[in-house]
């Protein structure tokens, strides 16, 4: 038979080597918490600040966000159309895309297929116009002066297949689609639908798609 095991006293270990499992462990922590960071900016969201006026009511400058980013990949893909899954970008959504070098926070307006026509102070998308729930009701939304506009005052656009039409919440100050030099956006522009507020606390939470009803048409 064997006789009594030995066993190992911990106060038996050195200070130095007490200390030195005590920073191994910190290390390990760091490199797998860094992993799994690099893992969700790469696949899953990335934080993004809102810089400038052109979302105000409903997004601040300097507020953060998050984007997801699975969308990016799997919305519209081949995949997600044999899983008969619909998750794409949508009318409502707040996205972030790449304009010239610089990331921009702006609101889908229409998507492709669909007709797009300013007149009036008023958003019309195929025909009809768009009550936006999530801006004042005082909002005028204009085009731009001549030489800077992408559209004229009620000329109605086709959105090309794979394009969207994007414009900011603040409709007086906000560089969108309705600019040349934005135009639509093909969809490799965007980056991703804004999902989350993690700043300020005080408006911490989940971010929506933007409601709206279409009214009858006005031709």
């Amino acid at each position: 038979m064997l006789g009594p095991q030995p066993t190992v006293n911990p106060s038996f270990y050195k200070p130095e080597d007490k200390i030195r499992a005590f920073f191994v462990d910190i290390v390990q922590t760091v490199i797998i918490a860094l992993l799994i960071s690099v893992f969700i900016y790469m696949l899953i969201a990335i934080p993004n600040q809102v810089d400038g006026q052109s979302m105000e009511p409903n997004f601040q400058d300097q507020e953060l966000l998050l984007t997801n980013k699975v969308i990016e990949w799997f919305g519209g893909s081949q995949v997600a159309n044999t899983l008969g899954v619909d998750y794409n970008y949508r009318r409502g959504d707040v996205v972030i895309f790449n304009n010239k070098g610089t990331d921009l926070i702006k609101r889908i307006i229409a998507v492709g297929g669909d007709t797009i026509r300013i007149e009036d102070n008023g958003v019309f998308v195929n025909g009809s116009e768009l009550d936006e729930k999530y801006i004042p009701k005082t909002t005028r939304t204009r085009v731009p002066f001549q030489g800077q506009a992408f559209m004229e005052e009620g000329e109605e656009l086709v959105v090309p297949e794979g394009h969207y039409f994007l414009m900011g919440d603040n409709r007086e100050n906000s560089k969108d689609s309705r600019f040349a030099e934005v135009g639509f956006v093909p969809r490799s522009m965007l980056k991703g639908r804004v999902f989350f507020r993690y700043w300020p606390v005080a408006k911490f939470g989940i971010i929506r798609q933007g409601e709206y009803e279409e009214l009858s048409s006005r031709e």
